[in-house]
């Protein structure tokens, strides 16, 4: 059954512009899904309207988050496989774009097993984490350390409190866990031992642009020595520069601020981290400590001598 198309491009752009629950790579997976449920019942009369159709949809999105590198660049690499749809018969067609959009969510989700892969294992048993907001990468690397006796500091991401979802999964894992807002990080970023971010966009010189409240975890970890580690897929990398960046604002009212004369609220939900502040960037293909190199596989004991560094300069 083929539906309205206008009303279904309507509802998922609308849903991923609303969408500030997600991370990069969660919401651009699911972003894909949607592509491959309009791939299969999208109204076109012909393998050439509906490519049509899904490009639209597709360039669409790229521009509904424009913080999300990731949301930009997984859409582009599906639009340059849509050069190739069979335009032989529809149902070729459609199901060539639905394969197309399955093999990257798989790519996707193969990127952050490797890099859980990657750094689980440089984790030290008995370390003290700390990290912001809600990464499912994080996640998937603490889900790793529940028998290696780590604990984690987490901030809990105000005004959309995403860290109360992260709070949640890890009270599931029985991994013991404190619970702080971003105003008292002075007081318990000295207990940390790391931090471990996710990013929604890496820049051309390794900047970091995450949910707001990510420089100030970085800024506090850099007074610290406290190492900086930001695990994120090569899908989020940019070539665009800060000043290129347009980081979302969101509407005030979530700030639930009376109305008070003169007072005007203001709700950016990212912020952009220098890559000054930044210890190692982690993604599919391996690490590295300036942004220049290329990333390569991590030796043994890695973090634990940027651990053990912090340490002896204490």
């Amino acid at each position: 059954m083929y539906i309205n198309n206008d009303q279904f491009k309507e509802r998922r752009i609308r849903a991923v512009k609303e969408d500030i629950r997600k991370g990069g790579s969660e919401l651009s997976r699911s972003a894909l899904e949607d592509l491959k449920e309009y791939a299969n019942t999208c109204d076109a009369q012909s393998p050439a309207d509906l490519k049509s159709e899904l490009l639209d949809l597709a360039m669409q999105m790229q521009l509904a988050r424009p913080s999300m590198a990731v949301l930009w660049n997984v859409m582009q690499r599906w639009i340059e496989q849509l050069a190739f749809m069979p335009e032989d018969a529809m149902e070729n067609a459609r199901q060539f774009a639905m394969e197309q959009a399955g093999a990257l969510q798989q790519s996707s989700v193969q990127a952050g097993k490797a890099i859980v892969q990657a750094l689980s294992p440089q984790i030290p048993p008995g370390s003290v984490i700390l990290t912001h907001s809600y990464s499912t990468t994080v996640l998937a690397i603490l889900e790793t350390m529940q028998t290696a006796d780590c604990r984690v500091i987490m901030t809990e991401a105000r005004p959309g409190v995403e860290g109360r979802r992260l709070a949640r999964a890890l009270s599931e894992l029985k991994i013991d866990t404190t619970y702080i807002a971003e105003a008292q990080l002075g007081c318990f970023i000295s207990s940390a031992d790391v931090v471990l971010l996710g990013a929604d966009s890496i820049l051309e010189d390794g900047a970091v642009v995450n949910k707001a409240g990510t420089y100030l975890v970085a800024l506090a970890a850099k007074d610290h020595d406290v190492p900086v580690f930001v695990a994120a897929e090569s899908f989020k990398h940019s070539h665009r520069r800060a000043d290129e960046i347009e980081l979302e604002e969101i509407a005030g009212d979530e700030l639930q601020l009376p109305v008070i004369d003169f007072v005007q609220p203001r709700n950016i939900y990212f912020d952009m981290t220098p890559a000054r502040l930044v210890s190692c960037w982690v993604d599919e293909n391996g690490a590295r400590t300036d942004f220049t190199n290329e990333s390569r596989a991590m030796p043994a004991g890695f973090l634990q001598d940027a651990i053990n560094k912090r340490k002896n300069r204490s």
